[in-house]
């Protein structure tokens, strides 16, 4: 059975409550985060700043990570056509927007995702039944990424 918390007894800061939160924040941009730093977050959490970078290291982390900054871009056709439009007007000179359109540009495509690992992974066809379920999203998303970026840089 579970043992009920009692009161006044404090709360463990290392909760899947706190999780949440640090997610939503992270997914936050940058200039619009309370608090405004990740020690600042820790520090209300009641957590030493490494709880939470190892919290952005998990792999159950990263890939909730990588599916709420999807569902908050939305659509990637919609994520498309806003970069592209942005891009469009980052690299035109003649338009007074063009540096805010380049800040916004590079901070929707990197400020919000996680940072990639790199992971080399060898497959042969009796090993991929072997992959765990997390193990074969990882693999298919990490191809399906490289696919986004060759498109995206041929374009």
């Amino acid at each position: 059975m579970a043992e009920q918390r009692k009161p006044g007894r404090p709360r463990d800061p290392e909760t899947d409550e706190n999780r949440e939160i640090f997610l939503e924040w992270l997914l936050t941009p940058r200039d619009e985060r309370d608090p405004a730093t990740q020690t600042e977050l820790a520090e209300q959490f009641g957590v030493h700043p490494t709880t939470l970078a190892n919290w952005k290291r998990s792999p159950e982390f990263l890939e909730q990570w990588n599916l709420q900054y999807l569902r908050t871009v939305g659509s990637p056709e919609t994520k498309g056509e806003i970069m592209a439009t942005l891009r469009r007007t980052a690299t035109d000179q003649d338009d007074p927007k063009h540096v805010q359109a380049a800040k916004a540009y590079f901070e929707i495509e990197g400020s919000l995702r996680p940072a990639k690992q790199q992971v080399d992974v060898q497959v042969t066809a009796r090993s991929v039944s072997e992959l765990s379920d997390a193990d074969l999203q990882r693999l298919l998303s990490a191809k399906a990424d490289d696919e986004l970026a060759k498109r995206r840089d041929a374009s």
